[in-house]
């Protein structure tokens, strides 16, 4: 299992490369973990861009995201969606809206 774990504030497709070429791993078949409990502020391209590239390009078995603010699931299913892959994109502890 590969963890990533991200900051408070996440925008553009470059970060998301940048994030995603620190694994120490292949990709290849793995679970990645996308910790998102300091996540505050993320764009739909960040989102997009880590979807294609592990799940579509690195070929990971399951992109696991855990606590994750609901725009930003919104963001990752949309992408895993129109990718093909939303079978493979798991999400759980998304906290609540009304705290």
């Amino acid at each position: 299992m590969l963890t990533l774990v991200l900051p408070s504030m996440v925008a553009g497709r470059n970060l998301a490369d940048t994030l995603v070429g620190r694994l120490d791993g292949t990709l290849l078949d793995a679970e990645v973990v996308v910790d998102s409990r300091r996540l505050v502020s993320a764009s739909p391209s960040f989102a997009a861009q880590l979807v294609r590239r592990i799940l579509t390009e690195g070929q990971a078995r399951i992109l696991r995201v855990t606590a994750a603010p609901a725009s930003f699931v919104e963001y990752l299913e949309e992408a895993a969606g129109r990718l093909g892959v939303r079978e493979r994109l798991v999400v759980s502890d998304v906290p609540s809206l009304s705290g």
